[in-house]
């Protein structure tokens, strides 16, 4: 029954998502007007696999009234899942301390390519390159080779998951970190 709002986009936060829904979660899936979820460019079948039973919501993030709109559903939701970079949602004043500050309580996990402090949060990942930093890599006789496709993005919409329904359970709140290369 809690209710996630769900600001990431392609693969590992809809993921996270998707688990946290079919284990009775309300998810609302929060976009941009301007910059829609990049999985919409892929197969349809695969975001709507994804988001299947969530709600949709669109705002124009430009606008004042527009960040308002997310910082009132931000306020409403027990859980916030995004992988954005940290100045990204700070610019709105909807960050997890601008959120905090305002006195919510609830759980945020950011998915960060590469760790949320110092300069590797800046660093934009996806789950090859990221599996590759992360250390998960075989080798055969033509050399180094990646363990499967972008496997960095799956285990960590999964971790993700486990992380939040692990903090549901025992009634903590706060902001949990996780990256794909960490994941990897």
């Amino acid at each position: 029954g809690a209710v996630v709002v769900d600001l990431s986009s392609l693969w590992a936060g809809p993921l996270c998502a998707n688990v946290l829904g079919l284990g009775g979660a309300r998810v609302i899936k929060v976009e941009s007007t301007i910059r829609p979820d990049g999985a919409r460019l892929g197969p349809p079948a695969f975001y709507d696999l994804l988001h299947a039973g969530h709600e949709s919501v669109a705002l124009d993030l430009r606008t004042p009234a527009g960040q308002q709109s997310l910082r009132d559903l931000l306020q409403r939701a027990d859980v916030v899942i995004e992988a954005s970079r940290p100045r990204a949602l700070a610019a709105m004043g909807a960050s997890f301390a601008a959120m905090h500050a305002a006195g919510w309580r609830g759980r945020w996990v950011s998915i960060t390519g590469h760790g949320g402090e110092g300069d590797a949060a800046q660093r934009v990942a996806f789950g090859d390159d990221a599996a590759v930093a992360g250390g998960l890599v075989a080798s055969d006789a033509d050399g180094r080779v990646f363990c499967g496709d972008a496997i960095a993005d799956p285990a960590t919409g999964l971790l993700a998951a486990t992380v939040v329904l692990q903090a549901l359970a025992d009634g903590v709140s706060g902001h949990f970190g996780v990256s794909l290369a960490g994941t990897a």
